[in-house]
């Protein structure tokens, strides 16, 4: 795990922060309200904990938002296969594409309101 990649807080001092109980905090990340009072109080967290904790108030990346059906990119992302600046620049590219279609398509009934208008006064 790199640098970058290790968990630099203390939890119990995240969660009094975040002025979370017990059960929300530890509940986020799949922890019992007993198993977090533990970690608390001096027990060792494990490693996957560790990581999900980092995953979940570091990045702030909700775990209940990663799903069978995105989990494939996510991976893709993590490993480095998918380029995020690439994805970011598509997404821009397909929201300007969206925005133009929408302003087309209110020239268009613009354009068609004027037209029945037309052959109406004939």
């Amino acid at each position: 795990m790199s640098a970058e990649n290790t968990i630099s807080f203390d939890p119990r001092s995240l969660r009094l922060q975040l002025d979370m109980n017990q059960q929300e905090f530890w509940s986020a990340i799949g922890v019992t309200q007993s198993g977090g009072s533990r970690y608390e109080n001096d027990r060792r967290i494990p490693r996957p904990v560790m990581e999900l904790l980092r995953l979940r108030y570091q990045l702030g990346i909700p775990l209940e938002g990663v799903t069978q059906e995105n989990a494939s990119i996510i991976r893709a992302i993590a490993s480095g296969e998918m380029n995020t600046d690439s994805l970011r620049r598509n997404v821009e590219r397909i929201q300007a594409v969206l925005t133009a279609s929408e302003s087309l398509a209110q020239e268009a009934a613009k354009l068609s309101v004027a037209a029945e208008a037309l052959l109406e006064s004939e």
